[in-house]
């Protein structure tokens, strides 16, 4: 969709200007780095990341459907940093809820990776023996308070679908913002 709105207003200046490569220049920037009004809606900014925090108990395929609906992928916690500061989110609006990240072993058993980017899960943030894979079923990563006495958010794997204990709130995490700036001279 960038890509084609980029097409679009190169055609538009092109039209505008005549066919000069001195008349106009484009370039496209990761981030924001002109420091932009962003309307991130329905995103919220936390730190350098945009997360939606999907308020319906979905499987796992189903949470991911809703992320793509919005062109985002379930979250991926590149770092412990950015899992804290998610969490942190969470805590300071009272959240105590379960939510579904794109973690998985879906492709092979006991092997974790993130799916939006195939990276081995490294964190160190997973509940106490986790992840165990119960029953041979439990192949998708969530967060939450995994026990009665945790006191803190952390990883565990649960069944992906097919279980009614497995219906879980899902975070999604919106694709890195790029700048698009057109000069145009007279």
């Amino acid at each position: 969709m960038l890509k084609l709105t980029v097409l679009l207003i190169t055609l538009l200046v092109i039209a505008k200007t005549g066919w000069t490569r001195e008349k106009f220049s484009i370039q496209v920037n990761e981030g924001n780095t002109f420091g932009a009004l962003v309307k991130a809606e329905p995103f919220t900014k936390i730190n350098d990341g945009y997360y939606f925090f999907g308020t319906e108990s979905l499987n796992w395929y189903e949470a991911y459907e809703k992320c793509r609906e919005l062109n985002s992928e379930l979250v991926t916690f590149e770092t412990d940093q950015e899992f804290d500061a998610v969490t942190a989110f969470l805590t300071a609006n009272g959240s105590r809820l379960t939510y579904w990240t794109s973690g998985n072993d879906l492709a092979k058993t006991g092997s974790h990776r993130w799916f939006t980017n195939a990276q081995r899960i490294s964190s160190l943030r997973w509940a106490r023996n986790q992840p165990d894979n119960a029953g041979q079923k439990e192949h998708c990563i969530h967060l939450g308070y995994i026990y009665k006495d945790s006191r803190k958010f952390e990883l565990n794997d649960r069944p992906c679908s097919q279980d009614p204990n497995s219906l879980f709130k899902y975070i999604c995490e919106a694709p890195e913002m790029e700048t698009i700036s057109i000069v145009v001279w007279k």
